[in-house]
Formats: structure tokens, sequence, C-alpha cells
């Protein structure tokens, strides 16, 4: 059962500090096997004791085998119309050439980038997900981390972009440090990440989805992620809501392992809607941020 007040196992809280400002930070609540913590005035959440690579490597890959990365194949046209929007935004704000898309799942903004002008290139750690990419796809995707990546590519990019991966580090700001290299002066990042002050972790508190303690290690509020990127040496920070386009049935079966009451009742009730209300594309932001931030020379 999750806690929202004090933890017996939470003992000595006083001493707990938030890893990216250093603020003292209190206890949250317990999603088993994590506590997490929340660091006073600023909204960071973060798991008290993170665990290790192999582990989240383990899980995701388990969740992967299992078929999590079919579903995401299957929307392509949801996920393809949302990949526009955002590049629409960094095209805004100057970016062009050379684009890394790190965590690029099975490509489907590579496709995006490459029919909006950019250069596009890949990173990804999956096996299971580069395998559902189309085969020109392929070729432009790197297995691995950015070490592998300096290997294989050492030219520096033009822009990169990073949508649901900071939440999944074991250290935030080096990640943002080890982008910024990789980056030419002037050169642009784009980030998407869940959103610690959105209404809707108020109101759920400790069932907010995105606590998710195999995958999910640090969740940034605005002022947190703003603060990781000044750290990490970006400049001209901007930072916002952002949306996804999704339908009734995609959404809800999204929340099947977070939601199982909220999807068991979608379940009963779907029957009576039209087909067409299930299925018809919206956009909507479900507690998620996007911010976009520039190296300097």
């Amino acid at each position: 059962m999750t806690q929202l007040a004090s933890s017996p196992n939470a003992a000595a809280t006083d001493a707990v500090r938030c890893p990216i400002s250093g603020r003292p930070a209190h206890f949250y609540c317990r999603k088993p096997p994590a506590d997490y913590y929340i660091t006073e005035g600023l909204g960071l959440i973060f798991q008290k004791e993170i665990p290790t690579v192999a582990q989240m490597a383990a899980y995701a890959e388990e969740q992967y085998a299992a078929g999590a990365y079919k579903d995401y194949a299957a929307a392509a046209p949801l996920k393809i119309a949302t990949f526009h929007r955002r590049l629409q935004l960094l095209q805004d704000l100057g970016a062009k050439g050379r684009l890394l898309d790190v965590g690029c799942s099975v490509g489907f903004l590579i496709e995006a980038a490459l029919e909006r002008g950019f250069d596009a290139r890949g990173i990804e750690f999956s096996r299971e997900a580069v395998a559902l990419a189309k085969p020109e796809i392929q070729k432009r995707i790197t297995i691995g981390d950015v070490n592998a990546l300096r290997e294989r590519d050492p030219e520096p990019f033009d822009a990169v972009v990073a949508f649901d991966i900071i939440e999944h580090t074991q250290d935030p700001v080096a990640f943002l440090t080890e982008i910024r290299q990789i980056l030419r002066p002037g050169g642009w990042l784009m980030l998407a990440t869940p959103d610690t002050g959105h209404w809707l972790r108020h109101v759920m508190r400790s069932r907010w989805p995105m606590l998710q303690p195999m995958q999910h290690t640090f969740l940034f509020s605005r002022p947190a992620m703003r603060l990781a990127l000044e750290k990490a040496g970006f400049e001209n920070i901007g930072v916002r809501a952002a949306d996804k386009t999704l339908t009734l049935d995609y959404l809800l079966a999204q929340l099947r392992l977070h939601n199982p009451l909220l999807t068991a009742g979608y379940r009963l009730l779907s029957p009576l809607l039209p087909r067409a209300l299930r299925q018809r594309n919206f956009a909507v932001n479900i507690s998620e941020q996007l911010a976009y931030a520039q190296r300097q020379p």
C-alpha cells in the first residue's frame, strides 16, 4: 500500500537532500520497492535508492519481450503526429541539419524528421525496439549509448531530441552534460518528460501513473528541469506543456498497468460509446512538459 505521510522506513528524513539542488527533501510516498522523496520548494520527485542500471535494463527488456513495443509500433500514426508538432517547434527555433533522437525506440521520430529535411539518426539500447523499425530506418540507428554513438559517428549534431528518457537516468545533470558535448555550438536540445507540477499529480498523489519504480528515477517540475539544464551549461531555456496525439482506446490501454480500476471501468462503458469517438485523434497534455535549450559557444 502506498503511503503519503511519514514512513517508518523513512527515518531521519532531514538528512535526505535533493541530488540536483542540494535542498532538503521529505518523504513523498512508497511505491514498492521504492521510496519517493520530493524536494521542498522545487518539486523534484526522486527515488531515495535508485535501482541499478542492470536492474532497470532487465525490467525494461522483460516488458519489451512481453510486447510493450508492439503496442507502441501499432500506434504509429499517433506517435508520428505528435513528433511532427514537436519538430515544427524545433524548426521554429532555427534547428536544421544533423539531428539525433536519443532513445529512438522503433524510429518514428526519425521518419518524421527525414520528411522535414533533417539528416536524422537515432540511438536505442533495445534490440527488440530496433527490430520493429523499417529497414531503411534501422540503418540510421546505433544500438547502445552515447559512447557507442561517438565511436560510430563522432561528428557533432545540430539538434538532439530525448523524449521520455531523462526520467530513467541515474544522474540527470550528467546525462544532459553528455548530450551538450555532442551538440555543435548553437545546437538545440529538446526534451519531453513528466511534469510534477501538473494538476493530475496533485489530485492522484501516489496513484499518479508516472510513479514507476523500476523505470522512473527522477520526475521534474518545470523549475527543476530549468535548473538541471542550467547546471549542465545550457542557455536560452524554455519549458512548456507537452501534448500527445491519442485516442481514448489507446490512452486507457496505456493505463491498464497503473490504474486497472479505471481501465476496467472503461471496458465496461466503451461498448456504449461510438467507435468513431473512441478512435478519434485528439491532442492532450497527460501531465508532461516539453523543454528546449541551446548550447552556446
